[in-house]
């Protein structure tokens, strides 16, 4: 049975709108029952929504004075458009019971620009749905990778770093692991904050509550381990998941590996979430180059895949 998909189309400045319509051609329209949420002005303006228009349907808001935004180029009007986009997706799901949502990238700046605070869609979606506890968990076909802290200075990292938000974190990785993507028994591995700090060595504040958070948890959690040496081929082979502490340890071994066909996937909510793991692309789009919709098709696969 076809899956109900909705997909907002993120900034229309940025590459959204064409990885959205290139992405649904590669997996052909019949994939799912497609809902595109963004302004149709915008969709127009690429050629391959001819062929596409009359097999998705299309929520078009008619952005005030959208016919002026520059494609490449992050603005107060984009910002507004791309987080009304996801405001009317939010409002369509809780109407329709719609359990899927795929989002393309926004400028979190310009979205800024019209509400400050904003941190991105992961922390929108939390407040949105009420939920107190949701993880970042990027996902490819070698990796998966948990985000402990997300969009934080580093000095902040330290101090974040707590006994019962690392066992939260643990069982709702954990769950994650066996209810959306059936893996019995998940193998779940923590990083190491200090360098060379491994389950006995050179262990620092940080790596003791880690250990004591894994000892309270009661579950088969591995670690802490150093992040130098455990994204190796060898490594990640024994694990279903790598939680790390901060943001760019998780996000460079990711998009080394995996940065064509990553996903984000958002753990907590009471709906799938999906989307790519890059962001805008307008210095691609600046330059009328095309951007890969690869990343895009493999949110999509993932959000039909998946249940909750």
């Amino acid at each position: 049975m076809k899956k109900n998909i909705i997909i907002t189309i993120g900034d229309p400045a940025g590459c959204g709108p064409f990885i959205t319509l290139e992405a649904i051609k590669k997996l052909g329209a019949d994939f799912a029952f497609f809902l595109i949420v963004g302004d149709s002005y915008i969709l127009e303006r690429i050629p391959l929504y001819q062929n596409l228009k009359n097999k998705i349907t299309v929520i078009d808001p008619k952005t005030q004075g959208i016919e002026k935004i520059r494609k490449g180029r992050a603005s107060v009007l984009s910002g507004k458009a791309s987080l009304s986009y996801l405001k009317i997706a939010l409002d369509f799901i809780k109407k329709n019971s719609i359990k899927r949502l795929v989002t393309a990238p926004l400028s979190k700046e310009a979205v800024e620009l019209n509400v400050p605070g904003f941190s991105g869609h992961t922390e929108y979606l939390a407040k949105y749905f009420k939920q107190k506890k949701i993880e970042m968990m990027m996902v490819s076909d070698k990796l998966k990778a948990v985000l402990f802290t997300r969009h934080i200075p580093l000095r902040g990292v330290s101090s974040c770093i707590r006994k019962d938000k690392l066992t939260d974190t643990f069982c709702l990785v954990r769950h994650g692991l066996s209810k959306m993507f059936k893996i019995k028994n998940p193998r779940v591995v923590v990083s190491s904050l200090n360098p060379h700090a491994g389950v006995n060595t050179f262990l620092e504040k940080e790596e003791k509550i880690v250990c004591a958070a894994i000892k309270a948890s009661g579950a088969k959690i591995f670690g802490p381990y150093p992040s130098d040496t455990i994204f190796t081929s060898d490594n990640l082979k024994k694990y279903d998941c790598v939680i790390c502490l901060y943001h760019d340890q998780a996000m460079i071994p990711f998009k080394l590996l995996s940065m064509k066909e990553g996903v984000n996937l958002t753990l907590g909510l009471p709906i799938i979430r999906t989307s790519p793991a890059h962001g805008t692309a307008f210095d691609i789009i600046r330059e009328g180059k095309l951007p890969f919709s690869s990343s895009m098709v493999s949110a999509i696969k993932l959000a039909a895949r998946l249940e909750i």
